[in-house]
């Protein structure tokens, strides 16, 4: 008897689609990126938050441990090398493996013709969105393919497809994060 699944795919059908997986998710202390590390939880993953904010990120995890999933709370700038290597570091070190990532963190500025601009805040939505992805991938790449492989998923959104008035800055960082990831995709999805 064949049964049929829900467009919502197989982790409807399976809460623990993820069972013994290790899964980094930035940019976790609040909106999409908490919202994320719940269902990467509740689908048996080990979640390893991070974001900056390190009260709001423990009390993302310490709800997952509520619910009786298991969660590491580890605060970090993404955009900072440093910070980055010792995410996953800590990822390794923890639990011994990577199998997932979702590289959510992001900044965005306030809506501003290009020319009127700030050159500081076109810097940081530049370095948090596309320099962040790029080194949270630079360290989660290794990791995953010394345990066979792995998944990343980047967050960008529809101003990574088409461009939008006063957001220069953030539309070309979400560009960027589109190109990285097709690149990415590229380099090791055999």
């Amino acid at each position: 008897m064949e049964t049929a699944q829900s467009s919502a795919g197989p982790a409807l059908l399976n809460g623990r689609l993820l069972e013994n997986k290790v899964a980094i998710i930035t940019g976790a202390s609040r909106g999409i990126g908490a919202a994320a590390g719940r269902a990467f939880a509740a689908a048996g993953a080990t979640v390893v938050l991070a974001a900056r904010s390190e009260d709001d990120l423990q009390h993302v995890a310490d709800e997952i441990a509520t619910d009786g999933g298991t969660a590491l709370a580890v605060p970090a700038d993404v955009s900072n090398p440093a910070a980055a290597e010792r995410l996953v570091g800590r990822t390794l070190e923890a639990f011994g493996r990577l199998d997932a990532a979702f590289n959510n963190a992001g900044e965005g500025h306030m809506p501003t013709p290009l020319a009127d601009l700030a050159l500081g805040d076109f810097d940081t939505v530049l370095r948090v969105n596309a320099r962040g992805i790029f080194l949270m991938m630079k360290q989660q790449i290794p990791a995953m393919l010394a345990v066979g492989g792995g998944a990343i998923v980047n967050m960008s959104s529809t101003a990574g497809l088409a461009g939008a008035p006063g957001m220069a800055a953030y539309t070309a960082a979400k560009h960027a994060i589109v190109g990285l990831t097709e690149t990415a995709a590229l380099d090791y999805g055999a």
